[in-house]
């Protein structure tokens, strides 16, 4: 469905990817995690077509405009409309003919802000709509950019049970394990510029551990603290 090899990208002299392969299957939900600094947005950035790798290749047999979905780290958001005429200029702009606009923003829990100014919402709020904007292509593949930034507990916690409700293809880049557990399907640990484990979290539960547990783990071995 979508592959990633020998990814590199140096920035000056410091090498901050250095060789990064991976392959997602349809269906899998992939937490892509790793320390501060590890090259997770750069990876996320060079799968955008927002940076040039230096070598290494991306194929896929999805259309990259219809087919898959990217959500930023930054909210892309024009904040002087309402909600719902965001919403309706970008359902034009995908050429989305007669968009059920109340059912879009009930599908994000946002129908009661419709008339309110994008600028105005909340952090979690922008970061819903953000989510909505990926995914009104119905894309089949999405990728997802520290996706619960500026969120209480309550709103990861509604974040995750509302992505979990459409089903998509996903790969996330994520710090924040909170409620993680129940979401994803496979563990990518981004570590020195590598792909440094890889496990299902079906084995990481039969192991008696949950994400966090084995994330930092793998991030100890060498002498690396998570």
């Amino acid at each position: 469905m979508f592959q990633v090899a020998s990814i590199t990208k140096s920035f000056k002299e410091k090498a901050v990817l250095k060789g990064v392969s991976f392959s997602i299957e349809e269906g899998d939900k992939i937490a892509l995690l790793g320390n501060n600094g590890a090259g997770k947005s750069t990876l996320f950035n060079i799968i955008a077509g927002q940076l040039q790798a230096d070598s290494g290749t991306i194929k896929t047999s999805l259309d990259f405009q219809r087919e898959i979905g990217m959500m930023p780290q930054g909210d892309l958001l024009i904040e002087d409309l309402t909600v719902a005429e965001f919403v309706e200029l970008k359902s034009r702009m995908n050429q989305l003919k007669q968009a059920d606009i109340n059912g879009l923003l009930e599908m994000v829990e946002l129908r009661e802000s419709r008339e309110q100014m994008v600028g105005s919402l909340s952090g979690g709020q922008k970061r819903r709509l953000s989510l909505l904007l990926t995914i009104l292509n119905h894309p089949k593949l999405i990728f997802l950019d520290e996706p619960t930034t500026g969120m209480d507990l309550e709103a990861v916690d509604n974040f995750w049970k509302l992505l979990e409700q459409q089903e998509f293809t996903s790969v996330v880049v994520t710090h924040d394990f909170n409620q993680i557990d129940a979401f994803f399907t496979k563990v990518l640990i981004l570590k020195d510029g590598r792909i440094a484990a890889t496990k299902t979290v079906e084995d990481i539960h039969q192991a008696g551990q949950t994400i966090e547990q084995y994330f930092r783990e793998e991030m100890n071995k060498g002498g690396e603290q998570a």
